[in-house]
């Protein structure tokens, strides 16, 4: 049986909510403490759960959530601003890392070059994220890509990156966000809150077994 819990469950350390628990991996709570030094923490929305783009639910199972657990995707943390919504992937690796927009792997080398271990491209797992958005606002809004390396990571050779896709280091992420100019004017503060309110109404609370599943993925990371 669900929980009846209805009041916010707040990150520990931070002024973020979550509709229900979270466990976060370690890049992600560095993510979002440096997050709520430069969003507003309301506009703040942490391990979100959306339709698959390519599951096309209607309209009356987005409001009563009722999607099944196949048609949702994870989000790691999305934020919104005047300038859009910002949707982040966060990475704990270490090492050197390649990466290029079009191919399909990246590439992490550790211990001086002795280990290589191929990674799914962080660019296309968040491409997934930002079609679940987009099919939420069409292009009224502007949705900027953002891959956050969160670990000891030096990004030796990134390049060839689509259009509004950024990826950089914890320790550039202030810079990064700030370098992203808006393709339009800016939104007013009562169009970012209706922003955010759709963004929380098209939001899927996930079932026990899904959090569950998200969290023990977590803690095999941390492992």
């Amino acid at each position: 049986m669900e929980s009846t819990h209805t009041e916010p469950y707040k990150i520990q350390g931070t002024a973020v909510t979550s509709p229900y628990p979270v466990k976060l991996t370690p890049a992600e709570t560095r993510l979002v403490f440096s997050l709520q030094k430069l969003f507003d923490p309301k506009r703040i929305l942490v391990d979100c759960y959306f339709p698959k783009p390519d599951s096309e639910p209607n309209a009356s199972h987005i409001k009563n959530h009722v999607v099944s657990d196949a048609e949702l995707l994870q989000i790691d943390c999305l934020a919104i601003d005047e300038r859009g919504i910002f949707i982040f992937e966060s990475k704990g690796h270490l090492g050197w890392i390649y990466g290029h927009g079009d191919r399909v792997h990246w590439t992490q080398v550790s211990a001086y070059g002795k280990n290589k271990h191929q990674f799914y491209s962080t660019v296309r797992q968040n491409a997934s994220h930002v079609a679940a958005i987009a099919s939420i606002f069409g292009t009224i809004v502007p949705l900027y890509s953002v891959i956050v390396f969160g670990g000891d990571v030096t990004l030796k050779v990134i390049d060839n990156l689509p259009p509004d896709c950024h990826v950089c280091t914890q320790a550039e992420l202030s810079a990064t966000l700030d370098n992203i100019i808006s393709r339009r004017p800016p939104f007013s503060p009562q169009q970012v809150a209706d922003i955010c309110a759709k963004l929380n109404a098209s939001r899927v609370n996930p079932t026990t077994i899904v959090r569950d599943t998200h969290i023990a993925e977590v803690e095999d990371y941390k492992a």
